[in-house]
């Protein structure tokens, strides 16, 4: 019986030793092959470069990614600065055409004043004409009026021109 568990113990000793596989890592003492073991240690190397040649690309994206995420923020500055300016320039835009229409709307006040006066003015000739008092007070009321009705065309014609 001793015999048997020795010769076992051998035999499971000897399968153990000499395993089929091309990885030293798992191969028994009997199975060592060279030639798999350089070949083994070819690919890992060739992985290995492999590996380095993606890092590689990686980091090289990446700082083309950097590089690009700079302009962009760069870009945006640009524009907001850009956008600052603009709204700067409208609102000053916007507040001399506020002055403008305040200044057009004075002038449309005086020009209609001004057609009042004017039309008065000529009811106050009509009515010297057609009253029978003193032809020289008639006609030096008149001559007044034409002047005054001559102002008023003029200012009026210089508030039309601006």
């Amino acid at each position: 019986m001793k015999e048997v568990l020795l010769s076992l113990c051998a035999l499971l000793l000897l399968t153990a030793c000499a395993s089929t596989t091309t990885d030293p890592s798992q191969g028994g003492l009997f199975s060592y092959n060279p030639e798999a073991y350089k070949q083994r240690r070819q690919e890992r190397e060739g992985r290995l470069q492999e590996l380095r040649q993606e890092q590689a690309e990686e980091e090289q994206r990446q700082a083309a990614l950097a590089q690009s995420a700079t302009e962009k923020r760069d870009e945006q500055g640009a524009l907001q600065r850009k956008l600052r300016a603009v709204s700067a320039e409208s609102a000053k835009l916007e507040k001399k055409l506020q002055a403008f229409n305040a200044q057009n709307d004075t002038q449309r006040a005086a020009l209609a004043d001004l057609k009042v006066r004017q039309a008065r003015i000529k009811a106050d000739i009509e009515a010297s004409r057609a009253d029978n008092g003193d032809s020289a007070e008639r006609q030096r009321e008149a001559e007044r009026l034409r002047r005054e009705v001559e102002r008023l065309e003029r200012e009026a014609e210089a508030l039309s021109a601006l």
